[in-house]
């Protein structure tokens, strides 16, 4: 369920640019709960996945796929799509448990060079304060406040009330989906969710 949650927040969010900037503010909050979801199922990945490697070429095949169809959407980020910043997210964990904090350097390169966005520091804070979940909601609330502070958009706010959904039992429980159905699912729905956008706009603004 909590995974569902993440992807129709994130849906919501990316609708509200496109299609309802009337109602910008209400369903941009939503949509800040979306990021550190995803976040936490990677650091949940990293501690369960039966395969680490085809685990990182799932998520990088996604993320390949994804960023034609995010140029197109977001011409000037001028950076790679949110799944990369998970993805960069995950491998920096991955050299950390082998190699020592180091591994954090990489981070800075990644972030000051724009590669990934400042979001990766998310992943990062709840894979090692989701034992301790006041430390967790205060350290997400610094981040957002930092964020909202950079970009002046106070529905950034409302991100830190995913930790809420983190630790609720009842957000954790849902449909008995069979795991490989439901990981096709969000591969194929990442992507097709950026063409859906594509191709609506293309009706409502034909060239």
């Amino acid at each position: 369920m909590i995974k569902l949650i993440a992807f129709i927040t994130m849906v919501i969010d990316h609708s509200a640019i496109f299609f309802f900037p009337e109602h910008e503010f209400i369903m941009r909050s939503l949509g800040a709960l979306s990021f550190p979801l995803f976040a936490y199922f990677i650091t949940q990945g990293l501690k369960y996945t039966n395969d680490l490697q085809l685990y990182i070429i799932a998520l990088v095949t996604c993320a390949c796929v994804t960023q034609p169809l995010f140029n197109i959407l977001f011409p000037d980020l001028h950076r790679l799509n949110d799944l990369y910043t998970l993805l960069f997210g995950l491998i920096i964990l991955v050299l950390y448990e082998r190699y020592g904090f180091h591994a954090f350097y990489l981070t800075l390169l990644l972030v000051f060079s724009n590669v990934v966005s400042i979001y990766i520091f998310i992943v990062f804070a709840i894979y090692f304060f989701h034992p301790r979940p006041g430390i967790l909601l205060g350290v997400m609330i610094a981040f957002y406040v930092f964020v909202y502070y950079l970009s002046g958009s106070l529905y950034v706010l409302f991100g830190p009330v995913s930790v809420a959904l983190m630790y609720s039992p009842s957000f954790h429980q849902g449909p008995r989906i069979p795991k490989t159905i439901q990981k096709c699912f969000y591969y194929v729905a990442y992507p097709g969710h950026f063409l859906i956008i594509i191709l609506i706009n293309s009706i409502r603004y034909p060239t």
